[in-house]
């Protein structure tokens, strides 16, 4: 009975925070506006700067490392970090960086130019992996690359972990097809994507 017991104390912990979690997202959706919703969660992003590194985000499916390639052609910086996929299995996760190694080589992107970045598994520990890199080679600025939708998550990470470091980072969006954050909810994938991220930051 003592089991049972504990399970249905976390079972109705699970549901509150199920339920904490949709009233914070209705009250978002609520107080900016359903059309503006897009450009709330894409803010953040800027044109990139000069900088040491550009990291490409895992969890790309091709525009980030595009835009990386794009960047470091236009020399923003000399060096590349890529970031493993969140989440997945070793064996899964050597086959992504690997492509990606590849689109950046095809794009011109030198070998020795490319640092692979194989441990995290999620924003923190991407976050938390660049700063360390940064510290440990004395770069004092990244060029963090990831989709339009990510960024104002990605704005409070990042500035939660490189906060009283001394080191800075610019976050640059990516251009896929898909995103318009005008109209974010005419394409299912831009408004899952939203959804996503407004169920994450609360």
């Amino acid at each position: 009975m003592a089991t049972e017991s504990h399970l249905g104390v976390g079972g109705g912990r699970r549901t509150a925070l199920v339920g904490l979690l949709l009233v914070t997202v209705a009250v978002v959706l609520l107080g900016l506006g359903f059309r503006s919703l897009g450009v709330w969660v894409a803010a953040g992003a800027a044109p990139p700067v000069r900088a040491d590194v550009i990291v490409a985000l895992g969890g790309d499916d091709g525009h980030r490392v595009s835009k990386v390639a794009e960047v470091f052609r236009a020399a923003y910086a000399g060096t590349v970090l890529i970031t493993g996929l969140e989440g997945s299995p070793e064996r899964e996760r050597a086959y992504y960086l690997n492509w990606r190694v590849k689109v950046l080589a095809d794009a011109g992107v030198a070998a020795d130019r490319i640092l692979i970045e194989s441990a995290a598994s999620n924003s923190f520990q991407e976050a938390r992996a660049t700063l360390a890199l940064m510290q440990g080679r004395g770069w004092g600025k990244a060029l963090v690359v990831s989709d339009p939708p990510h960024m104002r998550r990605l704005d409070w990470v990042w500035g939660k972990v490189f906060a009283g470091s001394g080191k800075s980072y610019v976050l640059v969006a990516s251009e896929p097809a898909w995103w318009d954050a005008e109209r974010w909810w005419a394409s299912e994938r831009a408004a899952q994507f939203v959804l996503t991220e407004l169920i994450k930051m609360g």
